[in-house]
C-alpha cells in the first residue's frame, strides 16, 4: 500500500486542467450566485498565472487537492506591487491535515523572495469561519472583506436622491 503524503510544490502546464477541476469544486461550494466560469478563460488565466505569477499545487501521489496563486498586482493609485492571493481551495477531505497551511506558506515564501507585500480577498459566502480561521494566522490582518451585489437586485426606495443616507 503507498503512503499518502501530501506535498506542496509548484504547478505546471500539465496541471492546469485537474487545478480547474479542483476550483470548480470550490466554485459549487458558493452559497451566493457568483462569476460563472467559462473554461477556455479559465485555462488561459491558470497558465498566464503559472507563467508570470505563482502557483503552487497540494500533490497527494499525483492527485491535485488543493492550490493557491499569487498574481502580481499594483493598485492604480500606486508604483508599488504587491502579491495578490487569487485563490487558495483545498477539497474538504483534506484541509484538516495542515494543506491550507502549507498552500500559504508557499505563497508567503515567494512573496518574500520577491520582497512583495500579500494581500487575500476573501470570498467566502456565509462561511465565516475560513475569514476567522485566517485572522489567527500569524502574520496577516483583517482589511476588510467583499460585497457582492448580484444585477438586477432592486431597492425597497428607488427615489433616493443624492445625499440621502443609505
Amino acid at each position: 500500500m503507498s503512503e499518502k503524503k501530501i506535498r506542496v510544490r509548484n504547478a505546471e502546464p500539465r496541471d492546469v486542467v485537474n487545478i480547474i477541476k479542483v476550483l470548480q469544486k470550490g466554485w459549487d461550494e458558493q452559497t451566493v450566485e457568483y462569476a460563472p466560469v467559462d473554461d477556455l478563460r479559465a485555462y488561459r488565466w491558470i497558465l498566464s498565472i503559472i507563467e508570470e505569477g505563482f502557483l503552487a499545487v497540494a500533490d497527494l501521489n499525483g492527485r491535485i487537492v488543493g492550490c493557491a496563486c499569487v498574481s502580481p498586482y499594483r493598485p492604480p493609485w500606486s508604483q508599488t506591487w504587491f502579491g495578490d492571493v487569487e485563490f487558495l481551495y483545498v477539497l474538504p477531505p483534506f484541509r484538516g491535515e495542515g494543506t491550507v497551511e502549507a498552500l500559504i506558506k508557499a505563497c508567503e515564501r515567494f512573496a518574500d523572495l520577491h520582497e512583495a507585500t500579500l494581500t487575500f480577498g476573501i470570498t467566502t459566502g456565509d462561511r465565516p469561519e475560513v475569514k476567522d480561521r485566517m485572522m489567527k494566522m500569524a502574520g496577516w490582518e483583517y482589511t476588510g472583506g467583499n460585497f457582492l451585489r448580484s444585477h438586477g437586485q432592486q431597492q425597497e426606495d428607488n427615489d433616493i436622491e443624492a445625499g440621502d443616507e443609505a
